[in-house]
Formats: C-alpha cells, structure tokens, sequence
C-alpha cells in the first residue's frame, strides 16, 4: 500500500466539493436555497445591487442567489470549483460570473458591490493576508453596501473522525482543535480501492511551516468584528443560520459614506 501526498488543484478540491456529493445534489441545493433565502431576508439584501462573494469554491450559495435574482460574481482561486460552477450557471442561465483568481494577490475586486462576502474562509491564511482581503472586500462596496464574514464557535468545536464512503474508496476526516493556539486541525486521507491512502498537503497559511491537512486559526467573532472595523465599517457579530458558526457583519456608520 502506497502513501501519497496531493494538492487541493491535483486531486482533492474535485473529491472533497464535487465527488462528495455525487448522488447528494438536491439536498446540497436545498441547503443553498435555505441559506441563500436567510441571507435575503436577514441582511435585506437588494436585488437590483451585485453581490461579490470571495472564496466561493464551487458556488452553492451563489447560485442560489442568482437563481432568486441577484447578479452575482464568485470568486475562488481553484478551476475545479470555478469550472463547476461556471457549467451550471450556464445550464440553468443564472446571472452568475464566476473568476479564478488568488484572493492574496494586490489586485482589486470587482467594485460597485451591495454586498460583499466571504464564507467559512477567515483563519486559513495568514493574518495580514486577512486583513488586505477585508480591505479589498470593503473598497469593492458601492455606498450603503453591506461586508459579511463568517467564523465558527469555538465552544462549540470538538475533536472527531468521520468516514464516507466516495466511489470506490473511503475518506477518513481527523478533526482536532487546540485551546491555547485557537488553531484546529483537519486531516484528510483518501483510501482507494486498492488500498493506497492520499493524504491532502496544500497549506493556505505558508509562515505555519509545512504540514499536512488544514490549519485554521478559529477567530473569536468580536476579533473578527474588529478587523472588518479597521477599514472604516461599524461592525458587530450577528446570529448565523449554520449551526455553530457566528456571522460578522460590516456596514458604513450613518451618514458614513463607504
């Protein structure tokens, strides 16, 4: 049995947000749809204004979006996830743009947004490559427009080990968070049919060393809301429709102008 090392581009974005839900589509839009449907209503986005989403792997929630009405750009640095969602925003004629594009390089969003947001993404890079990003997500927004981040709970995170069965083979999910660092830990490994294991190595934060899996430093909503208040937003932390994650939310202060 051979062991293997392999990238999110290589081999692990098509298995982990595509091939994983082979067979599981409707109830995956279904959770989209919900989600989509919370954000309209709780955030009174408007219709007639675009929305940007950054990290938006392969487009769920913005398509959902799309399907209500909205003019959406996703934005996401894997062509896996692009492709995907590219191809069903065709086949259903969604108003949906979607970019592959590294979120940490210096070049700006696309501007003239309503709402700009990012989802279950904020930990994963380094901290200075977060704040650039919040900095660009809030020069992206046309006055009156709304920022969202999101994080997850950390009283609500808890070791585990989960297996699904993908094809033909079995993924094996370790899941660890360590109180003093507020850093959790995901392993991924892949068992083929034949017995060979892939393991996923493709760090986003590089200054945390080689390793394998995902590290995430798990924000505190309050720190988090200070962050997107660096760039001139008042902001708070606000209930969030996934269970275990709190929403942080951006807006310009009154008679502010963004």
């Amino acid at each position: 049995m051979a062991v293997r090392q392999e990238t999110w581009d290589s081999f692990w974005a098509q298995k982990l947000r595509i091939d994983f839900f082979d067979g599981q589509w409707e109830s995956y839009h279904k959770v989209a749809d919900a989600r989509a449907d919370w954000l309209e209503r709780s955030f009174e986005l408007d219709q007639s204004r675009p929305i940007l989403s950054c990290a938006c792997g392969e487009g769920g929630i913005e398509l959902a979006l799309a399907k209500r009405g909205f003019q959406v750009t996703g934005i996401d640095k894997s062509p896996v996830y692009i492709h995907h969602a590219r191809e069903q925003a065709a086949q259903f004629g969604y108003p949906a743009t979607f970019l592959t594009a590294d979120l940490r390089d210096k070049s700006p969003l696309p501007g003239g947004n309503g709402t700009a947001m990012c989802f279950d993404t904020f930990g994963l890079l380094a901290m200075e490559e977060e704040q650039a990003l919040i900095e660009k997500m809030r020069a992206s927004l046309s006055p009156g427009g709304v920022l969202l981040v999101d994080c997850p709970v950390r009283a609500d995170l808890h070791p585990g080990r989960h297996w699904w069965k993908i094809g033909a083979g079995h993924l094996l999910q370790d899941m660890r968070y360590d109180k003093a660092s507020a850093l959790q830990v995901c392993e991924y490994t892949f068992i083929t049919e034949s017995g060979d294991q892939i393991v996923l190595a493709d760090p986003y934060d590089r200054t945390r060393g080689h390793h394998t899996g995902v590290h995430r430093y798990i924000y505190d909503p309050d720190e988090l809301a200070a962050m997107v208040r660096t760039t001139g937003l008042e902001s708070d932390p606000a209930p969030h429709q996934r269970k275990g994650y709190a929403m942080v939310v951006g807006r310009e202060a009154a008679g502010g102008v963004v």
